[in-house]
């Protein structure tokens, strides 16, 4: 199948990338995307591409292989990484979730074969339209959400069966990795030095 190649990007233009695969997308109620969403979202210099949805808070993402986001920025060097900051979540997080530390924007998170990107920073290709997903979005994270009776249909308590099939491939080194070229964006980070969302709930 031949997919519309699509432009990431987030605010300020700093970080940007071409898709040109397929995107799986959904909204993503844990405690820890929406507290990470909203910590980098209160920070004072903040004008960025909000990765929260309007209607419910739930942090809205789309799934993609690696091999399907190629930076048209430079992101090669320790220099042009310097755009990009990243958190976790308590002490000991394990995740980095990123964001462009010029606008603001959180970026999303990326690992060696799949990236879940903010899907607030997908436009078409020329830039002038936002991505709209063709199928219902799923809520997701429901039993781990702030509000569980507030998360609107559809939604599931964790993931969605329809979507491991390509998740647990991707998630176990199948599917293509994101270019070497483009490494830096999950290989530049230091647990150890990021910032830490603080653990609340």
């Amino acid at each position: 199948m031949i997919y519309p190649q699509l432009l990431f990007k987030c605010k300020c233009g700093s970080v940007q990338a071409e898709i040109k695969g397929s995107l799986s997308a959904s909204n993503c109620h844990c405690h820890s995307c929406v507290a990470s969403a909203q910590f980098i979202e209160s920070k004072p210099n903040f004008d960025g591409y909000s990765a929260l949805t309007n209607s419910h808070g739930g942090v809205a993402y789309a799934m993609v292989k690696g091999k399907d986001i190629n930076f048209t920025s430079d992101i090669s060097t320790k220099e042009a990484h310097a755009n990009i900051d990243y958190v976790k979540v308590g002490e000991k997080g394990k995740m980095a979730r990123s964001y462009c530390k010029n606008c603001g924007t959180m970026l999303g998170i990326f690992e060696k074969n799949l990236a879940f990107l903010n899907r607030n920073c997908i436009y078409s290709q020329d830039g002038s339209t936002l991505y709209e997903p063709t199928k219902p979005v799923i809520n997701i994270m429901k039993k781990h959400s702030f509000d569980p009776a507030k998360v609107p249909e559809p939604n599931v308590a964790v993931f969605p069966l329809s979507q491991i099939p390509t998740f647990i491939p991707l998630l176990m080194g199948f599917g293509g990795r994101i270019a070497p070229k483009d490494a830096a964006i999950y290989a530049g980070k230091d647990l150890t030095s990021v910032e830490v969302v603080p653990i609340t709930w």
